[in-house]
């Protein structure tokens, strides 16, 4: 099974039902920038960011590569849901506000990023360590999971606002993740 048809029937599985809490980091992060921007929900799924960020009047994009999970969001708030995989993302460089991630991890894709952001754009990412490990759930490779550290270096050369690693309790369960808030530069000029 490859990993677009794992998460094709995890989101089968669970469509029309509840989302699950979001991270209280990533929302809070998030709802504190301009209600003008708009922010990209990136492997978004069936939208547990992407639709309480709408809800509370921020302009969505929730994009992800099973179909149902954003017509899922789709009709749970007024957003813009884009089936796409992350490697080919529909997206004019410089043309996104914020991006927002959790946790989905494509080290390739953190070469992308910062082309997106138009200048002053924020990331507010947030995925597991490999710490998860000692939870006994989750992603267990180290493809899915960060090492110490790798999360600053992974979005470079945006400049880190914000950056955190270990074990956070909330809403969403209990996790080791890293969290980071940075932002692509604005040129002198423009």
């Amino acid at each position: 099974m490859t990993d677009r048809e794992d998460w094709e029937s995890r989101h089968r599985a669970a469509l029309g039902g509840p989302l699950g809490a979001p991270s209280a980091w990533v929302v809070s992060r998030a709802l504190g920038l301009s209600a003008r921007d708009v922010i990209v929900d990136l492997a978004a799924g069936r939208g547990r960011h992407a639709v309480p960020l709408a809800r509370a009047g921020r302009r969505v994009i929730a994009i992800d590569i099973v179909a149902a999970a954003v017509a899922d969001a789709r009709a749970a708030a007024a957003l813009l849901a884009i089936t796409a995989d992350a490697s080919m993302l529909p997206l004019r460089g410089e043309s996104i506000d914020a991006i927002v991630c959790v946790n989905f991890l494509d080290r390739d894709l953190f070469t992308t990023l910062p082309s997106l952001l138009r200048p002053g754009g924020t990331a507010i990412i947030e995925t597991f360590t490999v710490a998860q490990r000692s939870l006994g759930r989750g992603p267990t490779t180290d493809a899915h999971l960060l090492r110490r550290d790798e999360l600053p270096a992974l979005l470079a050369p945006l400049a880190i606002l914000e950056h955190r690693e270990g074990l956070v309790r909330d809403d969403a369960g209990e996790r080791y993740v890293a969290q980071a808030m940075a932002m692509k530069e604005v040129m002198a000029g423009r």
